[in-house]
């Protein structure tokens, strides 16, 4: 009991496995105990069965099965071109002071911008069609890739390339034998974060001409909201949580199973 307790001590998989499932059994009960007791209104926090009724509810409309796979392709594909272009961007300014110096300050600052402030801009530019959508989630996730890439190159130990200088590695081996490789592991994190991040953003983005047409989550919550059905918006959130988990969860599996060095 004492490690539990312990400053940056460490569990094992089991014991933090049974942790974690035991946490999520007692924030169940606080639920139940709160919303089948009457103590809160169902406006404000709905039962785990109306959130059910909610979801079936979207399920017989045909809805709720292609609003997932709607809004898990639009990140899966957003999440391959901030890959493509972010990943690369990033190695450059890892590994060359001159990209880093040229670079950094714009990557920095327009980081900082807020990605919902920029949805006139994104529908003057790609209308509101699918384009749109995907664009707004690039740009709330491309800038921190960047950065995540950059700072998991900077961190590559010296003394590898020192090594390899030594022994005569050209410019395009130190990045391709040292450099990448002990970074890959963290570039794979920053995978993975951004992923999270689009998960958030995804609401904002299938809100860009919400309508059945373009279905999706957000169109889902939406309705939810529109009709003041607590239970739909809660069950449409806790979908979004759960599908962000799960993805995380597969790519951290990867991780560790391929990319644990």
């Amino acid at each position: 009991m004492k490690e539990f307790f312990t400053v940056r001590g460490k569990t094992s998989p089991r014991s933090d496995l049974a942790i974690g499932i035991s946490a999520l059994m007692v924030a169940a009960a606080v639920w139940c105990a709160l919303t089948y007791g009457g103590m809160i209104k169902p406006l404000f926090l709905p039962s785990p069965t109306n959130m059910v009724e909610g979801l079936q509810q979207f399920a017989s409309q045909g809805w709720l099965g292609t609003a997932i796979i709607k809004s898990f392709t639009r990140v899966s594909l957003a999440l391959v071109i901030v890959s493509i272009l972010g990943i690369p961007i990033g190695i450059l300014m890892g590994a060359f002071p001159f990209f880093d110096s040229a670079l950094g300050k714009i990557v920095n600052g327009a980081k900082s911008v807020p990605t919902t402030g920029l949805v006139g801009l994104i529908v003057l530019w790609f209308s509101v069609e699918e384009k749109a959508k995907i664009v707004f989630l690039f740009l709330g996730a491309f800038f921190y890739m960047v950065i995540l890439v950059r700072q998991a190159v900077k961190d590559v130990n010296d003394e590898y390339l020192r090594v390899a200088v030594d022994i005569g590695a050209s410019r395009w081996e130190l990045i391709s034998k040292v450099l990448l490789p002990g970074a890959l592991p963290r570039i794979w994190d920053a995978i993975a974060v951004c992923n999270g991040i689009m998960w958030t953003y995804i609401v904002l983005a299938e809100f860009i001409n919400n309508s059945e047409e373009q279905i999706g989550l957000g169109y889902l919550l939406y309705i939810g909201s529109r009709t003041q059905d607590s239970g739909k918006v809660f069950g449409v959130l806790l979908m979004v949580a759960l599908i962000s988990a799960s993805t995380d969860w597969v790519l951290n599996m990867v991780r560790r199973k391929w990319l644990a060095w």
